[in-house]
């Protein structure tokens, strides 16, 4: 077989796996887009790169991306325990969310929330609802390598507004 022929077929062979490659790339992208927190929330089951901002004592806001798995109508996520911001959340809980790109461009309006450590049952619960795709194992398996144990922070934050709606269905219902 010539050059030509061989470099011709070498070629069609490598357009068929880029035209799979994408097809199956394709396949695995089509969550829906999401614009709000709100709109992420009504997908359980997926990641999203969220924008958290934890409060200092003196009230300065301090941000970073982080990513979130979506269960239960909240969102759940892990950082190392002895971090800032594991410290910021545990003397104030108040913390504001937006979606935003993995270098913390924010792409959605910022909604509050209060975020609540997790231990015992409920943290093997949350990190097995992290372990979302490829990538969520992966971060598992980091995380549990690197901060074993309780030094890892599993976090849950409910939005305000639903904490304050679902208050106000128990209260209705406690009247009943």
């Amino acid at each position: 077989m010539s050059y030509r022929k061989r470099t011709a077929q070498h070629l069609c062979e490598a357009h068929t796996h880029r035209r799979e490659y994408e097809r199956i790339i394709g396949r695995m992208n089509k969550s829906k887009a999401v614009d709000t927190i709100q709109d992420a929330l009504m997908q359980p089951g997926t990641t999203h790169t969220v924008f958290l901002t934890t409060f200092r004592r003196s009230g300065q806001g301090v941000g970073s991306p982080v990513g979130m798995a979506v269960a239960d109508g909240k969102l759940y996520f892990m950082t190392p325990a002895a971090t800032w911001k594991a410290r910021r959340i545990a003397n104030n809980p108040q913390v504001t969310l937006a979606l935003c790109t993995f270098q913390g461009k924010v792409l959605s309006p910022t909604v509050a929330g209060m975020a609540r450590r997790l231990s015992g049952k409920e943290a093997r619960r949350a990190r097995a609802r992290l372990r979302v795709r490829f990538i969520g194992w992966m971060w598992n398996i980091i995380f549990s390598l690197r901060y074993p144990g309780d030094k890892t922070a599993v976090y849950e934050i409910t939005l305000v507004a639903e904490q304050q709606t679902s208050q106000a269905e128990e209260e209705k219902h406690a009247l009943l």
